[in-house]
């Protein structure tokens, strides 16, 4: 499969487990299967402008959480990648074909 990928950051605090107020820039990668680039990157930077400058909820704390939440507010997409690229840390959420 060809898939079309497009990027962004936004910058968002959260608290830790331990509950410490912190922030990061988080860098998003979305993967769409073969189509329009600047469509796409559109409805991704309307997305990450939402969350840009926020304070997290604790169920968007975590990378894959977060990749998911922002997937559902693209149809049609097949993946995404939250990277925290100072930190180099990254997670991951692929299209579970079952489900969807």
């Amino acid at each position: 499969m060809k898939l079309t990928g497009i990027g962004g950051i936004f910058s968002a605090s959260h608290h830790s487990p331990e509950g410490v107020l912190h922030g990061h820039s988080y860098e998003i990668w979305a993967w769409f299967p073969k189509s329009d680039a600047r469509d796409l990157q559109r409805r991704l930077d309307a997305v990450l402008r939402k969350l840009d400058h926020t304070h997290l909820p604790d169920q968007l704390a975590w990378g894959e959480a977060l990749a998911e939440h922002i997937a559902d507010q693209l149809p049609g997409c097949r993946e995404v990648e939250v990277r925290r690229p100072l930190e180099r840390i990254g997670a991951r959420w692929t299209v579970d074909t079952t489900n969807r």
